[in-house]
């Protein structure tokens, strides 16, 4: 049995993840800012109140899991706010680029301690289904 944690895990993919997971036995850690009921009663380890643009959020984190080893993390946090070339709003883009990119590298980095030989290290991408409302 292997031990997941799924950042972004509140819902869509990240929240599939978790309950595919479950189901075949694995151990999933759910890392999001806020669990919906949803996720809560999966029967998974819920790590809320984690926001993987804030390095001190992020070092929480590291502290709750302690020397816990991940065999998998999957980097699944991401946020998509739709800007064109004629309406560019480069608050959301810095916004977009801290939370999809800075975000996945911030969380690595902080569990390069829990990941041992043979841990895998997942980057996902989904174009974000649902946008975020406005």
């Amino acid at each position: 049995m292997a031990t997941y944690l799924i950042t972004g895990a509140n819902r869509g993919i990240g929240y599939e993840f978790c309950r595919q997971l479950q189901a075949r036995g694995e151990t999933a850690i759910a890392v999001c800012r806020r669990a919906a009921e949803d996720l809560q009663q999966l029967g998974v380890q819920v790590e809320e109140g984690i926001d993987i643009t804030s390095d001190a959020s992020v070092a929480e984190l590291r502290n709750r899991l302690e020397d816990r080893v991940i065999d998998v993390l999957i980097n699944n946090a991401g946020i998509l706010k739709r800007v064109t070339l004629e309406n560019l709003d480069f608050d959301s883009i810095r916004e977009q680029f801290e939370v999809n990119a800075l975000g996945a590298l911030r969380v690595t980095h902080a569990l390069l301690p829990n990941l041992k030989a043979g841990s895998k290290i997942v980057l996902m991408t989904s174009r974000m289904g649902r946008p975020k409302a406005a």
